[in-house]
């Protein structure tokens, strides 16, 4: 039976040589527990412990003082024993995304506060608008970097289109369908707000604030640009190749890199916020997109289109309905 399923995926998800994902590259016991303690499992624990020992805003900026430091640890650490592989290797991309929305977050807000004079009025617009831009340069400067010093990303992607268009077509609606119905339907609807009565996640508020809040039609339009530019175009690609990509190079370890992974990608839509009552659904997704990686042999490829697909689909749902 694993021979028939070995063979099975060997057929319809094997690259070329020069294509093929390595997730062994680095050592696992030495390299993979750093990365995984300095990014994800410190964090978590940090996050925990401040969140119940001060809640509020100022906890919230407190741990992502914590983290940021953990994070640069980490990154010390990775300089030191693979510096050689930091760009070529795709090692850095995941540090990029953690740490580079603080620096670029500053100088966008500065930049804001020097045009526009910030008021109690519209303050909230303004926040929302800095909180999107801020990532949206922060991905398209990751897919920059990666399209210059990591181009075996890129032919991976490439190559799929071109050779195996059919079981990207097939795993994009599968995992899309799975998505929808595990983590929209039951997690999200039936466990999260029938049961559990919760609201919508921290993240979610935050995305469709300006949209849910009487600020005009010019504003509501012009925010829904740089919206669809985030959700659609550069998250999915960027997060993609941070988060499974990246992540597992780091990790070089599949079990590791898949179970890491999955956590990770749903930490920091809730761990920063303290949103520990969306761990589930954000999780779940998270599992989804990194089994479907591991299944296609670290082909981003197809968590990338799903990831894409889902974001598009929720994106339509909330202008439908707001």
């Amino acid at each position: 039976m694993n021979t028939k399923h070995n063979d099975f995926r060997s057929k319809h998800f094997d690259l070329s040589e020069e294509a093929k994902f390595r997730f062994d590259i680095l050592n696992y016991k030495t390299d993979g527990m750093i990365f995984l303690s300095t990014v994800l499992i410190i964090p978590f624990i940090l996050s925990i412990m401040v969140s119940f020992i001060q809640p509020g805003e100022q906890g919230k900026i407190n741990f992502q003082i914590l983290y940021l430091v953990s994070v640069c640890v980490g990154l010390i650490f990775n300089c030191i024993r693979n510096k050689n592989g930091l760009f070529k290797g795709g090692y850095l991309w995941i540090y990029i995304f953690i740490l580079a929305p603080q620096v670029i977050g500053v100088l966008i807000s500065s930049i804001t506060l020097a045009i526009f004079e910030l008021t109690e009025e519209n303050k909230g617009v303004v926040n929302s608008f800095v909180s999107v831009v801020t990532m949206i340069v922060t991905e398209i400067i990751i897919i920059a970097l990666v399209l210059k010093f990591d181009r075996k990303i890129f032919k991976r992607i490439i190559e799929t289109f071109k050779t195996k268009w059919k079981e990207l077509l097939v795993v994009s609606i599968f995992g899309l369908i799975l998505l929808s119905i595990i983590v929209t339907i039951i997690i999200n609807w039936l466990i999260e707000t029938l049961w559990f009565g919760l609201g919508e996640s921290s993240n979610q508020e935050a995305l469709k604030s300006i949209l849910n809040g009487d600020y005009g039609k010019t504003i509501r339009i012009a925010y829904i640009i740089p919206l669809f530019i985030l959700t659609v175009v550069t998250a999915p690609l960027a997060e993609e190749i941070c988060m499974r990509n990246s992540f597992n190079l780091n990790a070089s370890n599949r079990w590791l890199g898949f179970v890491g992974s999955a956590m990770f990608f749903g930490f920091i839509h809730y761990g920063p916020a303290f949103d520990f009552e969306h761990i589930l659904s954000y999780s779940a997704a998270g599992f989804i997109l990194s089994g479907i990686f591991l299944y296609t042999k670290g082909n981003m490829t197809y968590s990338w289109t799903i990831h894409l697909l889902n974001n598009l689909l929720a994106f339509i749902l909330i202008i439908a309905i707001n």
